[in-house]
C-alpha cells in the first residue's frame, strides 16, 4: 500500500530554515538587514511567507503594510515644468528628499469648490526643488507615522529617542512599494529611493542618539534586485557594523533537493536490490539536474521513469518555455562566478530570473540555458551531471562488493598472498608481507580482474562476471562518462544476483 506524505514547505527545508535563522540572528544582535530575493519567490507569494516568518520570530516587531492606493502624482504646472526640465537638461541628478516643507504656502484643495487641478497659467507657481524633493517619502513615513501614531517628521525621531523602550524591528516588503514621486514629472527616479531614505535617516539617527546594538530600532527589508538602489546595496554590504544584506545565493543545497525529490517517493514495502539501485539513481539524478529550482525538481520526479534514452525529452518537456527565452538577455553565467556570499555583478540579472545560482559552493546555470544554446551543449551537460550522480549512488556499491570479493578471493588465490599484492597492487601498503591478507583485500577491482585474467586468482564463473561488470561501471564513470540504461541494468542484475548468493552463505 503506499502512503502518501506531504511535500515539504519551502521553509521546511535546511537550506532555507539555515538562512531565516541567519538573519534572525543579525536583527537580534542590533543589525539592519536587506533579504534580496529572485523574482520568483515574489512572484508565488513565497517571499511574503518568508517575511512572515523572520519578522514574527521577532518579539518586538513593526510590520508595515504596503499602500492599498498609490499615492496622487504631484501637479503639473508651467513653471514646474519648466524647471525640470532645465534640471534634465542641465544633467543634474534626481532630487533627493530633504526634511523641508514644501507645501506649506499652498492654497487648501478642496475639489467640491471647483479648484482647478490642472494649474492653470494664472495658478500658483512653485519652485521646482521643494515640490520634488519632498514628494516621494513623506508617503511611506506617513504610514509609519500612523502605526506610530506620531507625523511623517517625527518618524525616526520617535524611533530613535533614547527614552523610548519599544524597539521594533520595521518591517518593509520592497516590492510592494510604489515608485517615488516626481514620476511623470520628466525626472528619472530611482525605484526604492524612499526606502533608502529610511535606511540613511534612521542609521543617521540611531548614531547621533549614541544608541548601542540591543537598544536600536532595526530594519528588515525584502526586496528583489530592481526593488532597491543598487548603490544602497553596495553600501549595506560595506557597513558591516550596521548592516547585513542577505542574498538568496546558495541557500538551497543538494540535500533541501533531495528532500524535495524524496517526498514523491512510493512509500512501501523495502523492493529488491534491483528496484533499490535504480531508485537510488533515479532521484540522484533528479536532484542533480534540477539543482536548485525545486519547481523542476517536483515535475522531474513525477515525469522521468529513470530510463537515461528518454531522460532528454522529459527534461526539455518540464522547462517553462519563457525561462528558455529569457536565457538571450542575461549573460552566459560562467563570465563569474561570484562569491560564496553573493552573485557577482554580471550575473546578478541572470539570478534574479532564477537562471542562476550557487549551488553546494559551485555556480550553476538553469537547465534552460542549455537548452537555449543548443542540442549540443544540454547533451554534453546532461552526460556530465547524469554520470557524476551515478557516481555518487553506484561508487559505495561497487566498493562495498569489492571488499567482498576481495575477501572471497583470498579463497581462490593460486599464489601466495604476499606476492599478487606486491605484483598487483597499485601502491603496496608497507605491512604487506607481514599481514598480506588485509594487503589482498585492498586490491582494486582492476587489480582483482587482471589477476583473474593472468591466471593468478581462479574466481567462480558467477563472481567473475560480477567483477567484470564492476571494472566496467568502475571506468565509465572515473572517466566522467554515463552508464547507458543497458549497462546499469546489467550491474543491478549481478548485485542482485551476488546478494541472493551471499546471503545463503
Amino acid at each position: 500500500m503506499t502512503v502518501e506524505l506531504p511535500r515539504p514547505a519551502l521553509l521546511d527545508l535546511p537550506g532555507v530554515r539555515a538562512q531565516v535563522g541567519d538573519i534572525a540572528a543579525d536583527l537580534t544582535a542590533g543589525l539592519n538587514c536587506l533579504w534580496l530575493l529572485p523574482d520568483q519567490l515574489v512572484d508565488t507569494g513565497q517571499a511574503e511567507e518568508l517575511f512572515r516568518t523572520v519578522l514574527h520570530s521577532m518579539p518586538d516587531r513593526l510590520d508595515v503594510s504596503p499602500p492599498t492606493v498609490l499615492a496622487v502624482p504631484a501637479p503639473r504646472g508651467p513653471g514646474l515644468q519648466a524647471a525640470v526640465g532645465q534640471a534634465v537638461a542641465s544633467g543634474e541628478a534626481p532630487w533627493t528628499p530633504d526634511d523641508g516643507e514644501a507645501w506649506g504656502d499652498l492654497p487648501d484643495l478642496d475639489f467640491d469648490d471647483g479648484f482647478d487641478i490642472g494649474w492653470s497659467g494664472t495658478g500658483p507657481v512653485r519652485t521646482a526643488g521643494p515640490a520634488v524633493r519632498d514628494r516621494a517619502v513623506p508617503e511611506l513615513f506617513e504610514r509609519l507615522g500612523k502605526e506610530l501614531a506620531v507625523g511623517p517628521s517625527e518618524v525616526v525621531t520617535q524611533l530613535s529617542d533614547p527614552g523610548q523602550r519599544w524597539r521594533p524591528v520595521i518591517g518593509l516588503r520592497a516590492w510592494a512599494e510604489p515608485d517615488d514621486a516626481g514620476q511623470g514629472l520628466g525626472v528619472a527616479v530611482v525605484r526604492g529611493g524612499a526606502v533608502q531614505r529610511l535606511f540613511h535617516s534612521l542609521s543617521a539617527a540611531v548614531k547621533d542618539a549614541g544608541l548601542p546594538p540591543q537598544a536600536r530600532p532595526r530594519l528588515l527589508v525584502v526586496a528583489r534586485l530592481g526593488d532597491v538602489p543598487a548603490a544602497l546595496i553596495n553600501e549595506l554590504d560595506r557597513d558591516i557594523a550596521t548592516s547585513a544584506v542577505h542574498w538568496w545565493w546558495g541557500t538551497i543545497g543538494r540535500l533541501d533537493t533531495a528532500t524535495v525529490v524524496a517526498a514523491d517517493r512510493e512509500r512501501g514495502p523495502a523492493g529488491t536490490v534491483r528496484r533499490r539501485v535504480l531508485a537510488a539513481v533515479r532521484e540522484e539524478v533528479v536532484t542533480e539536474l534540477a539543482a536548485f529550482d525545486l519547481v523542476l525538481a517536483r515535475r522531474l520526479a513525477g515525469a522521468w521513469d529513470g530510463k537515461a534514452d528518454r531522460l532528454g525529452f522529459v527534461l526539455r518537456s518540464c522547462l517553462d518555455g519563457d525561462m528558455i527565452d529569457r536565457v538571450g538577455a542575461c549573460p552566459r553565467a560562467a563570465l563569474e562566478a561570484g562569491t560564496q556570499r553573493r552573485p557577482g555583478s554580471r550575473i546578478r540579472s541572470a539570478w534574479a530570473l532564477g537562471l542562476v545560482q550557487s549551488w553546494e559552493g559551485r555556480l550553476r546555470r538553469h537547465p534552460a540555458a542549455w537548452y537555449a544554446e543548443g542540442a549540443s551543449e544540454a547533451t554534453t551537460e546532461l552526460q556530465l551531471l547524469v554520470g557524476q550522480a551515478q557516481q555518487r549512488v553506484l561508487f559505495p556499491w561497487v566498493e562495498d562488493t569489492r571488499e567482498r570479493l576481495a575477501r572471497l578471493g583470498i579463497r581462490y588465490a593460486s599464489r601466495p598472498l604476499e606476492a599478487m599484492v606486491e605484483a598487483y597492487a597499485e601502491r603496496p601498503p608497507a605491512n604487506y608481507r607481514t599481514h598480506p591478507e588485509k594487503a589482498f583485500e585492498q586490491l582494486e577491482v582492476g587489480a582483482l580482474l587482471t589477476a583473474c585474467y593472468a591466471g593468478a586468482l581462479a574466481l567462480p564463473d558467477e563472481e567473475l562476471r560480477l567483477l567484470k561488470e564492476l571494472v566496467k561501471v568502475r571506468n565509465i564513470l572515473a572517466h566522467r562518462g554515463a552508464l547507458h540504461d543497458a549497462t546499469l541494468g546489467a550491474l543491478c542484475d549481478e548485485l542482485a544476483l551476488a546478494h541472493r548468493r551471499w546471503v545463503q552463505l
